[in-house]
């Protein structure tokens, strides 16, 4: 069910926007209260809540009814809801040999090649003015508007190899260029294509002429689904991290109301680049978040609360991981190789590009042991370089404990990519675990 459940959510969070807003819906069902940032918080022990922050991150979580400030603790998990992708450029006009293209911007380390030859659309925020006032809306062109057609083999100098340039050859195609009176006026016009412009229109129901900027992916139209000889694979665009976020979601709503503790999840935006950003996870978004929900809770505190509940807390950061696949086999450490179908899996790296320590480990292997979720190793190979996490940021800008898991997939930052369905499962079992595991968190080396 979880995997089913995925699919509908991953086909409508095509941005990180889209993300936020589709988390929203399922915690608003699942009971959860809004409350805004610039607002005074009221909190109440046994409440579930949730804000936004620049529409693209969120922050969601249960105030258990039995926490107190001297036995109580976070237990977190931390994803991330954006993925690599074209985005357009501030100036996107472009026009070549009686074709409109798009100008991007590559965000994040994609595999760019796996953009070519697919059925392409645009998505995102539009910023419109109404009344004097700007306005945000969200839009998903659902048809496939773009594309980016290879090169024949005929007329490639190395037909066994495919060669680009990302500034040149890096371009959506829009459409044949056509003679058209120009009927959108101002900065915008000049930026990018009327013919774009007056489509977006339609689709959010206002003038053109009242849309000032624009902030939109370039996504694959193709929905997600189930494939495999019996359905054991997900073949989808964003599994890193849409899954993880999705999982937490779930999790989150069958967190436990009477716990001794506050069950948060973190959804953060900007993780494929760097995270450095008022909703990344190197902001203080977090260790804010926390002290507040602690400070705005009824009944006495005393003044150093939080850093002793911080010193009992747990954070798991939960980002995709790397499975051996079955036609690169040598690419992983032999001893530390992933399988779908396997498990979850503990991300280590002795130079902390991820966060997890032999504290975690063991607390996150017992965690699993309690739900039934079998548990796999992963390293990178001495001779590769390792990529990274919210982990570490986490760990170093709240001091709070803080281990790397993640679910094992192929072919991660391609458009498409590939994961078990038991997986997805196990995944979100041992973080229902977390949340709902009566059982203390805790080993003496936190306190030490």
């Amino acid at each position: 069910q979880i995997a089913k459940g995925f699919l509908e959510f991953i086909n409508s969070a095509v941005t990180p926007f889209h993300a936020t807003e589709s988390a929203k819906t399922l915690l608003t069902e699942k009971g959860f209260v809004e409350i805004l940032e610039h607002e005074h918080w009221s909190l109440q022990p046994g409440q579930k809540y949730f804000f936004t922050r620049n529409q693209s991150s969120i922050y969601a979580f249960v105030v258990g009814s039995n926490f107190s400030p001297e036995k109580g603790s976070f237990r977190i998990i931390g994803t991330h809801t954006d993925s690599p992708c074209p985005k357009i450029a501030p100036v996107s006009k472009n026009q070549s040999h009686g074709i409109q293209k798009l100008n991007v911007q590559l965000y994040g380390g994609g595999l760019w090649h796996t953009w070519f030859d697919r059925d392409l659309t645009l998505a995102g925020r539009v910023i419109v003015e109404s009344s004097g006032q700007l306005q945000s809306k969200l839009v998903h062109i659902r048809r496939p508007i773009l594309s980016m057609p290879q090169l024949a083999i005929h007329l490639s100098k190395n037909r066994e190899l495919f060669e680009y340039n990302r500034e040149n050859n890096v371009k959506p195609l829009l459409g044949v260029l056509q003679e058209t009176s120009e009927t959108i006026q101002g900065d915008i016009s000049k930026r990018h294509s009327s013919t774009l412009l007056t489509l977006i229109g339609q689709e959010l129901e206002v003038d053109p002429n009242s849309i000032k900027d624009l902030e939109l992916c370039v996504v694959d139209t193709n929905p997600a689904r189930l494939t495999g000889i019996n359905e054991e694979f997900i073949s989808s665009p964003r599994l890193d991290n849409l899954m993880s976020t999705y999982c937490a979601i779930e999790a989150l709503t069958e967190a436990s109301e009477t716990s001794s503790f506050i069950s948060l999840w973190a959804g953060f935006d900007n993780e494929e680049i760097g995270s450095t950003s008022m909703q990344g996870a190197d902001s203080i978004v977090l260790e804010q978040t926390m002290k507040r929900i602690i400070e705005t809770l009824p009944g006495d505190k005393p003044n150093d609360a939080a850093n002793f509940i911080f010193r009992k807390s747990f954070v798991v950061s939960a980002d995709m991981a790397h499975a051996i696949h079955p036609n690169w086999p040598e690419k992983h450490q032999s001893s530390h190789a992933p399988k779908l179908g396997g498990g979850v899996v503990i991300k280590t790296n002795a130079n902390q590009r991820y966060a997890t320590d032999s504290v975690g480990a063991s607390l996150i292997r017992k965690l699993c042991d309690s739900a039934s979720v079998p548990v796999q190793e992963f390293i990178v190979r001495n001779d590769t370089g390792c990529g990274s996490t919210i982990g570490p940021f986490l760990a170093s800008k709240a001091g709070v404990r803080t281990i790397d898991v993640g679910a094992p997939q192929f072919a991660m930052h391609s458009c498409r990519e590939t994961m078990g369905v038991d997986d997805a499962h196990y995944y979100w079992q041992m973080m229902k675990a977390l949340f709902t595991n009566e059982e203390e968190l805790v080993c003496d080396a936190f306190l030490r």
